[in-house]
């Protein structure tokens, strides 16, 4: 009779090929769940953005210019503007308005200072008239970097 003290060699294989099958599925899981809660976040604080965006255009009513810093470097939204993430399949110049000169910069501290919103992280372009609001950095899904809501899931246009 056979003495079987331990565990033999093919069953401390196939231990480690199970155990690194595991990891690898929760480490996947773990990294795809992150990346859809950072482009839930991004829409989030866009929604918050365009929402104080359109309360300030409804309080101060439509003026020809507003005490804000505008566009120091027209080439980003211009980039932006023109990047094939930003959805121009409607009405692409009353909507988005792809002129830089009317848009406005913001800062997160400007976003505190000039409209009252705390503890954003992100600088975003603004323009008053059309009430379009464009993040500077954006979120990448997909292999493409979105600046706007409304070019994602869940960041339909408020009405």
């Amino acid at each position: 009779m056979r003495n079987n003290k331990g565990i033999t060699m093919m069953a401390l294989t196939i231990t480690i090929v199970v155990m690194f099958i595991l990891s690898t599925m929760t480490i996947n899981i773990s990294l795809d769940a992150y990346h859809v809660i950072k482009i839930q976040n991004f829409v989030a604080k866009m929604k918050v953005i365009q929402s104080k965006v359109d309360n300030f255009v409804e309080e101060t009513g439509e003026v020809e210019e507003y005490p804000f810093t505008e566009v120091p470097n027209t080439e980003v939204l211009t980039k932006i503007i023109e990047s094939d993430t930003i959805d121009k399949t409607h009405s692409w110049e009353a909507e988005v308005d792809s002129n830089p000169d009317n848009y406005y910069y913001f800062t997160p501290h400007d976003l505190e200072e000039k409209l009252g919103l705390k503890s954003q992280d992100m600088a975003v372009f603004i323009n008053f008239q059309t009430r379009n609001v464009i993040s500077e950095k954006g979120v990448k899904k997909d292999g493409k970097v979105y600046y706007r809501q409304y070019d994602l899931e869940g960041g339909e246009q408020l009405q």
